[in-house]
């Protein structure tokens, strides 16, 4: 490829790669604002499914037996799994599975969980149980656009975007090292790095001894429409590096172009 076609493909291939980040970002922002969308005590899902389920204990319980269920529906039931703390307040919680009957009918039902003896006039936190009649139906009512248009979590979304990511800026990475072999052949380097210093910049590009540049050396700056904006002269330099004191008249940036007088 000629520097024309490279600098075509690495272009390319930074926007394929910024696409990806965003689709990223976005479907990130989607499945975490989920959570802030509806209340925790709401769960939604389909006759015959089974789910877990996390709530708070009005009062202390030392044993799974201690715990009971009421509902305003036959057609639900919890099997309890433990006792334990919880992870910010440090209050005793229940974790359990909810089991659906394959023959409750679509709609909304009431569940609250509480330990069978309590000496606490708190109610217990209830949970809002809607049942719906098909996938279809669950699908079209989540708070998730990726879930409600596609049917999978937003979050497989973002996993599914990081080959994107790694390849687009793969590839960005190696067509900027061939870009940099193919100016470098013709005497040419971009500048990376422009500090402002008295009387003009610093600016380090990757010339060097190896590219016929030593101290001393006069370089051209060129902008990126191909304009002469300047001249350099290089003050340290290594086999790779050079850096060099730049007088312009027009301020100078990174991406310029440095060419060999």
């Amino acid at each position: 490829m000629d520097l024309g076609q490279v600098n075509r493909w690495r272009d390319l291939a930074s926007k394929i790669g910024a696409a990806f980040c965003v689709i990223a970002l976005l479907a990130m922002i989607d499945g975490l604002l989920v959570h802030f969308r509806e209340p925790a005590n709401f769960v939604k899902l389909l006759p015959g499914a089974v789910t877990a389920l996390n709530g708070e204990l009005t009062d202390e319980a030392n044993d799974l037996q201690d715990l009971t269920f009421m509902s305003d529906s036959d057609q639900l039931k919890v099997n309890f799994e433990a006792i334990h703390k919880g992870y910010f307040l440090g209050g005793d919680m229940w974790r359990g599975r909810l089991i659906v009957s394959p023959d409750i009918s679509p709609g909304e039902y009431s569940l609250s969980v509480l330990p069978k003896r309590s000496a606490s006039s708190r109610k217990a936190p209830a949970f809002r149980i809607k049942v719906f009649p098909d996938a279809l139906s669950l699908q079209k009512s989540s708070t998730s656009l990726v879930r409600r248009w596609f049917g999978f979590s937003a979050f497989v979304v973002a996993a599914g975007c990081l080959p994107g990511i790694l390849l687009g800026f793969g590839a960005v990475y190696l067509l900027a090292g061939r870009r940099e072999a193919l100016l470098a052949a013709t005497g040419q380097a971009e500048v990376y790095q422009v500090t402002g210093v008295d009387g003009g910049y610093e600016i380090r590009f990757g010339l060097g001894t190896a590219h016929g540049i030593s101290p001393g050396a006069k370089v051209a700056i060129y902008d990126e429409l191909g304009q002469p904006v300047g001249t350099a002269t290089v003050e340290v330099c290594n086999r790779k590096v050079s850096v060099a004191q730049a007088t312009s008249d027009q301020p100078i940036k990174a991406g310029y172009l440095v060419s060999r007088a």
